[in-house]
């Protein structure tokens, strides 16, 4: 019995933890679909910086700081290792969808999204 009452007040304080962190993550996820929603070529100056800010925060995922660093070097497409690490994410089931999604739409753009590509991250943006 008191396993089980021990069990129910841990609940309250693991939602806690765990939500602002779920939230975070889909709030990090929004914000790169909201800079790729705008894309042409490359992220601003301005972009660069959130991306950075993105890339070196110690609550992101390793995910995102993929996604994050990968945009942050994009010149017109993604390439390299970047597009290496992002086919890595794509195939990680650890990974959230969000994650994987915007991994999957960076792999393929050219330049700027497609129309398709906008449905996919206005999903992801919320908007």
């Amino acid at each position: 019995m008191k396993k089980i009452i021990g069990s129910l007040l841990a609940l309250p304080i693991l939602l806690c933890i765990a939500v602002p962190v779920v939230f975070a993550s889909e709030a990090t996820i929004s914000t790169m679909s909201g800079i790729v929603m705008h894309l042409q070529h490359y992220p601003s100056n301005a972009e660069k910086q959130v991306l950075a800010t993105i890339s070196q925060d110690d609550h992101a995922t390793v995910g995102e700081k993929a996604l994050a660093s990968a945009l942050m070097h994009m010149q017109h497409a993604i390439q390299g290792s970047d597009a290496t690490a992002l086919r890595t994410l794509m195939s990680d089931k650890q990974a959230s969808h969000g994650e994987r999604e915007l991994a999957d739409i960076l792999l393929g753009i050219s330049h700027k999204p497609s129309s398709s590509d906008m449905r996919r991250l206005k999903s992801l943006s919320g908007s």
